[in-house]
Protein backbone atom coordinates (compact mmCIF):
# COMPACT_ATOMS: atom_id res chain seq x y z
CA UNK A 1 0.00 0.00 0.00
CA UNK A 2 2.50 2.82 1.11
CA UNK A 3 4.46 2.07 -2.88
CA UNK A 4 0.69 3.26 -4.28
CA UNK A 5 0.69 6.07 -1.73
CA UNK A 6 3.89 6.84 -2.40
CA UNK A 7 3.50 6.98 -5.93
CA UNK A 8 0.43 9.43 -5.90
CA UNK A 9 1.84 11.59 -3.96
CA UNK A 10 4.81 12.12 -5.70
CA UNK A 11 2.88 12.17 -8.52
CA UNK A 12 0.89 14.85 -7.03
CA UNK A 13 3.71 16.86 -5.90
CA UNK A 14 4.58 17.25 -10.17
CA UNK A 15 1.48 18.70 -11.10
CA UNK A 16 1.59 22.18 -11.54
CA UNK A 17 -1.10 24.67 -10.57
CA UNK A 18 -3.19 25.79 -14.14
CA UNK A 19 -2.99 27.52 -15.97
CA UNK A 20 0.40 27.68 -17.18
CA UNK A 21 2.43 29.84 -19.93
CA UNK A 22 5.22 28.49 -22.23
CA UNK A 23 7.12 30.64 -24.62
CA UNK A 24 7.93 28.28 -27.55
CA UNK A 25 8.20 28.18 -31.50
CA UNK A 26 5.09 27.16 -33.33
CA UNK A 27 5.30 25.66 -36.94
CA UNK A 28 1.32 25.48 -37.97
CA UNK A 29 -0.42 22.68 -40.06
CA UNK A 30 2.24 20.51 -41.24
CA UNK A 31 1.55 17.04 -41.21
CA UNK A 32 5.23 15.83 -41.01
CA UNK A 33 7.43 16.60 -38.02
CA UNK A 34 9.63 19.26 -38.16
CA UNK A 35 13.22 18.31 -37.70
CA UNK A 36 15.34 20.93 -39.68
CA UNK A 37 17.21 23.73 -37.44
CA UNK A 38 16.33 26.17 -40.12
CA UNK A 39 12.41 25.38 -40.68
CA UNK A 40 12.97 26.43 -36.76
CA UNK A 41 14.81 29.67 -37.12
CA UNK A 42 11.61 30.68 -39.55
CA UNK A 43 9.04 29.32 -37.20
CA UNK A 44 6.48 32.04 -35.56
CA UNK A 45 7.08 32.56 -32.39
CA UNK A 46 4.52 31.84 -29.65
CA UNK A 47 2.87 31.54 -26.07
CA UNK A 48 1.10 28.36 -25.50
CA UNK A 49 -1.29 28.29 -22.48
CA UNK A 50 -2.51 25.15 -20.64
CA UNK A 51 -5.26 25.70 -18.99
CA UNK A 52 -7.03 22.95 -17.37
CA UNK A 53 -9.47 21.83 -19.84
CA UNK A 54 -8.04 23.26 -23.19
CA UNK A 55 -4.72 24.77 -24.92
CA UNK A 56 -4.48 28.36 -25.82
CA UNK A 57 -2.39 29.59 -28.58
CA UNK A 58 -2.15 31.97 -31.20
CA UNK A 59 -5.86 33.01 -30.76
CA UNK A 60 -6.78 29.13 -31.38
CA UNK A 61 -8.33 26.84 -28.46
CA UNK A 62 -8.13 23.31 -28.62
CA UNK A 63 -9.79 21.76 -26.21
CA UNK A 64 -8.47 18.44 -24.09
CA UNK A 65 -11.23 16.44 -25.64
CA UNK A 66 -10.69 17.19 -29.31
CA UNK A 67 -6.67 16.33 -29.30
CA UNK A 68 -7.07 13.58 -31.86
CA UNK A 69 -3.24 12.79 -30.95
CA UNK A 70 -0.54 14.38 -28.96
CA UNK A 71 3.42 13.28 -29.01
CA UNK A 72 6.60 14.92 -27.53
CA UNK A 73 9.62 14.27 -29.28
CA UNK A 74 12.80 14.41 -27.17
CA UNK A 75 15.88 15.50 -28.11
CA UNK A 76 19.49 15.97 -26.10
CA UNK A 77 21.14 19.09 -27.25
CA UNK A 78 24.87 19.32 -27.54
CA UNK A 79 24.58 21.58 -24.78
CA UNK A 80 23.60 19.34 -22.25
CA UNK A 81 19.52 20.14 -21.96
CA UNK A 82 16.83 18.47 -23.82
CA UNK A 83 14.08 20.13 -25.69
CA UNK A 84 10.99 18.83 -27.60
CA UNK A 85 8.65 19.06 -30.30
CA UNK A 86 5.26 19.18 -29.13
CA UNK A 87 2.65 18.02 -32.43
CA UNK A 88 -0.70 18.27 -31.52
CA UNK A 89 -3.69 16.44 -34.11
CA UNK A 90 -6.76 18.51 -33.68
CA UNK A 91 -9.29 18.67 -36.19
CA UNK A 92 -7.20 17.08 -39.12
CA UNK A 93 -4.21 19.88 -38.27
CA UNK A 94 -1.01 19.09 -36.87
CA UNK A 95 0.51 22.16 -35.05
CA UNK A 96 3.91 21.68 -34.05
CA UNK A 97 5.54 23.52 -30.98
CA UNK A 98 9.49 23.70 -30.16
CA UNK A 99 9.77 23.66 -26.19
CA UNK A 100 11.68 23.52 -23.61
CA UNK A 101 11.76 20.02 -22.20
CA UNK A 102 11.69 20.99 -18.79
CA UNK A 103 9.62 19.59 -15.31
CA UNK A 104 6.41 20.52 -16.29
CA UNK A 105 6.51 18.68 -19.69
CA UNK A 106 8.43 15.59 -18.01
CA UNK A 107 5.37 15.16 -14.84
CA UNK A 108 1.80 14.28 -15.70
CA UNK A 109 -0.17 16.62 -18.40
CA UNK A 110 -3.61 17.32 -18.04
CA UNK A 111 -4.25 15.60 -21.52
CA UNK A 112 -2.82 12.12 -22.96
CA UNK A 113 0.67 12.20 -24.53
CA UNK A 114 3.23 9.85 -25.82
CA UNK A 115 6.72 10.79 -25.58
CA UNK A 116 9.31 9.67 -27.55
CA UNK A 117 13.53 9.87 -27.18
CA UNK A 118 14.91 10.44 -30.01
CA UNK A 119 18.69 10.08 -31.25
CA UNK A 120 20.40 13.65 -31.74
CA UNK A 121 22.30 12.72 -35.11
CA UNK A 122 26.17 13.87 -34.41
CA UNK A 123 25.34 14.26 -30.51
CA UNK A 124 28.87 12.95 -29.38
CA UNK A 125 30.79 15.24 -32.60
CA UNK A 126 29.12 18.11 -31.39
CA UNK A 127 29.58 17.57 -27.62
CA UNK A 128 33.52 17.14 -28.58
CA UNK A 129 33.64 19.97 -30.55
CA UNK A 130 32.38 22.27 -27.41
CA UNK A 131 34.62 20.36 -25.26
CA UNK A 132 37.76 21.00 -27.47
CA UNK A 133 36.98 24.98 -28.07
CA UNK A 134 36.09 25.03 -24.36
CA UNK A 135 39.87 23.89 -23.30
CA UNK A 136 41.73 26.02 -26.59
CA UNK A 137 39.91 28.99 -24.88
CA UNK A 138 41.12 27.70 -21.22
CA UNK A 139 44.66 26.92 -22.88
CA UNK A 140 44.51 31.03 -24.34
CA UNK A 141 44.19 32.36 -21.05
CA UNK A 142 46.17 30.19 -18.76
CA UNK A 143 48.97 30.64 -21.58
CA UNK A 144 48.85 34.84 -20.85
Amino acid sequence: MTDTSDTLASQQKRIHTLPVTINCKIIPNRKELPTSSKEWTRAQKCSLTVAKEKLIFDGSIIRFNEIEKATITIYQSALFFEYGILSLTSNGETNHFGIKYDDFWKGPLPFEVDRNVTETPFLLFRKGLILLIIVYIFWEVVKK
